[in-house]
């Protein structure tokens, strides 16, 4: 995982691989065909740890939605910061292999994913009744994944930062914008419901 991290998956030699396991490159290829099958396996295998890290820290983090917000943001930098080659591994640019790159998307779509379910169960009320809703999810969940991992990025070439520095400025950039436009929805739902009440009266 450090040499794919390090080098980018078209440097990384099964050679090296091997060498710095301890290992003949033969033994290696016991388990795995190819490159290709090692680096794939190392992707999914890292994506259902971080998925699973952050859901663990989710599970146990409450109710209100700045609170799991801020559970699952610290999560995420928690990872990075414990598992900072398989982050790499994971967020580096995808390389021109085709079957790579495609497992590259499948993991992301699974990331997002994974932000659409949170953001649809912890900010209140986006406007469920609209017809965009689903588009909308999709859209802030890729921007909240997008600006984390930039975050994570930041913080690989600025090590003295803390994790409670980036958690807190990544809710002050995430959170806030995320709270106003549930306040302002739900005040928009509340004025609709009036609305259709006095109308009723009427």
């Amino acid at each position: 995982m450090r040499i794919f991290a390090e080098r980018g998956y078209a440097d990384a030699s099964m050679t090296e691989i091997a060498r710095s396991g301890g290992v003949t490159a033969a033994v290696i290829y016991d388990h795995f065909p190819s490159k290709q099958d090692l680096h794939g396996a190392l992707l999914e295998e890292q994506t259902d740890a971080l998925l699973a890290y952050v859901g663990s820290a989710l599970a146990s983090a409450g109710t209100e939605p700045e609170q799991r917000m801020r559970a699952g943001v610290n999560a995420f930098f928690g990872f990075v910061q414990t598992h900072p080659f398989a982050w790499r591994l994971i967020f580096r640019d995808p390389p021109a292999d085709p079957e790579i790159a495609a497992i590259h998307t499948r993991i992301h779509a699974r990331a997002t994913q994974s932000i659409i379910v949170f953001l649809d169960g912890a900010v209140p009320d986006f406007r469920r009744e609209d017809a965009a809703h689903e588009r909308r999810l999709e859209m802030f969940a890729q921007m909240l994944k997008m600006s984390l991992n930039g975050m994570a990025a930041w913080w690989y070439e600025h090590p003295s930062a803390t994790r409670e520095e980036l958690v807190e400025r990544s809710l002050d950039f995430c959170w806030s914008g995320l709270e106003r436009l549930a306040t302002a929805t739900e005040e928009v739902s509340t004025d609709d419901r009036n609305e259709r009440g006095a109308g009723r009266n009427g």
